[in-house]
């Protein structure tokens, strides 16, 4: 019986305009957003998890659950919306503020964090104090960029990249200190999936960069003007099936050093992997580590890798990663509403599956050249490093979001995920992590 979409099950909303979006409107996202985080944490039900770290380069999850609630007040802080004098708690305030990307587990350091409940109590102040602020001041205008109400939308779409981000930490837990909340259902799998033949695409201009007065919250690295002349080229209808990928790895080449770079192979040896992080050896085969339980191995899901590994894979097939104006080019051809993914539900995207689906599987998600889930379903590793488009410029409320990392360290993925909600589901949303870390991501080739 095929499941049906999570969507039916727990709402996502769109996200907001900032052309006159009403405070009720406003009220209304921010409270899913909040349920939303909530929801993910309640899966959590080992006694101490919360401070384990279930990625040695990541903070445990105890700083996760402070740091988009610190975000909020923080942000309303720096915009001068309230005077310091208004602070929740400073203290909390200061070591919640800020995330982390070391290149090694060594530079994390150690942090003494606050006890859960002082957390959590927290939390529910921050809650009561953004929806007393959302209350006693007027929404009705258009929120810019320059706008101090900017910092709200702000606090939205950082705490719905956290969702995801968060998402990806605790499935790294052992499965047995996690229960799947109700109503959270993975989508279908339909056995081995068909073909995944190449698709043959005309060179074009693509014009890269989120226009200023786009009337949605955007982050600074999407903003800029780039004009690239694409060649012709190809690539795979789908997404890398695990099923492809188990070819990868059941014939030895996952462990032959010729098909990787030095940085990859480097990594693999220090992180001891002799497979994709996500499946689990075991009699007969390999299971498959959903978000919070065990099961088969879903051959028609993609593949979620790192990006040394989706390079690897390349590499033995001759072939090599898509570059962020090749996905552009494609990407313009399968979207078929007018104004952006996230209003619409043709894709994979804000949860309408607790998990991957199957390579090819919504039909809405196919672009008018062929190829399938262009958006959503797992994100997209791409060849470039994560860089700066022309007219690039930090915003004042969070001067050290992207720029610290657009250097030759972090490579740029695109198309979201099925745990994408919200604006950073975007069409113009740009993300970035270093190759060797582990998001809902997979690749397809080009060549």
């Amino acid at each position: 019986m095929i499941s049906q979409p999570f969507e039916k099950r727990i709402s996502s909303l769109p996200p907001l305009r900032t052309d006159s979006p009403g405070k009720e409107m406003l009220k209304d996202y921010f409270l899913e957003t909040w349920s939303l985080y909530e929801l993910l944490f309640s899966s959590i039900t080992h006694s101490g998890a919360l401070y384990v770290n279930p990625d040695p380069l990541r903070h445990p999850l105890i700083f996760y659950l402070g740091h988009t609630a610190v975000f909020y007040i923080n942000k309303l802080v720096l915009s001068g919306s309230i005077p310091e004098s208004e602070r929740i708690n400073p203290e909390f305030e200061e070591i919640f503020a800020q995330g982390v990307d070391p290149a090694k587990a060594e530079e994390l350091g150690a942090e003494a964090w606050p006890r859960e409940h002082e957390v959590v109590e927290y939390r529910k102040k921050a809650k009561q104090f953004v929806l007393d602020f959302f209350d006693s001041h007027d929404f009705s205008g258009n929120i810019t960029q320059d706008h101090p109400y900017w910092s709200l939308f702000m606090g939205l779409a950082h705490d719905r990249i956290h969702f995801e981000t968060s998402s990806m930490l605790i499935r790294q837990y052992p499965a047995e200190w996690l229960t799947r909340p109700a109503g959270w259902e993975y989508a279908p799998t339909l056995g081995k999936p068909g073909d995944n033949p190449w698709i043959e695409v005309p060179g074009g201009k693509v014009v890269l960069g989120k226009p200023a007065d786009f009337p949605t919250f955007g982050w600074d690295n999407e903003y800029g003007h780039l004009e690239v002349e694409v060649n012709d080229f190809s690539a795979t209808k789908n997404l890398i099936s695990n099923q492809e990928y188990l070819d990868f790895v059941e014939g030895g080449a996952y462990n032959e050093a010729r098909w990787w770079t030095e940085e990859g192979w480097n990594w693999k040896g220090e992180a001891g992997a002799q497979h994709p992080k996500f499946w689990v050896p075991g009699l007969g085969g390999f299971r498959y580590r959903a978000m919070f339980d065990e099961m088969d191995l879903p051959l028609d899901w993609p593949a979620e890798v790192n990006c040394h590994e989706a390079q690897a894979y390349c590499n033995w097939k001759g072939a090599r990663l898509l570059s962020e104006a090749e996905f552009r080019l494609i990407g313009e051809t399968a979207i078929s509403q007018p104004f952006d993914l996230p209003f619409c539900s043709d894709f994979n995207l804000n949860l309408k599956f607790g998990s991957p689906s199957p390579v090819g599987y919504l039909p809405s998600a196919c672009s008018s050249l062929g190829f399938s889930d262009v958006y959503g379903n797992v994100w997209t590793w791409l060849k470039d490093d994560f860089y700066a488009l022309p007219g690039f410029k930090t915003h004042y409320l969070y001067e050290d979001f992207s720029a610290a990392y657009m250097d030759a360290d972090h490579a740029t993925l695109l198309g979201g995920s099925w745990a994408t909600i919200g604006t950073p589901a975007s069409k113009y949303y740009r993300l970035w992590f270093r190759r060797n870390f582990f998001q809902h991501a997979g690749f397809r080739m080009a060549k």
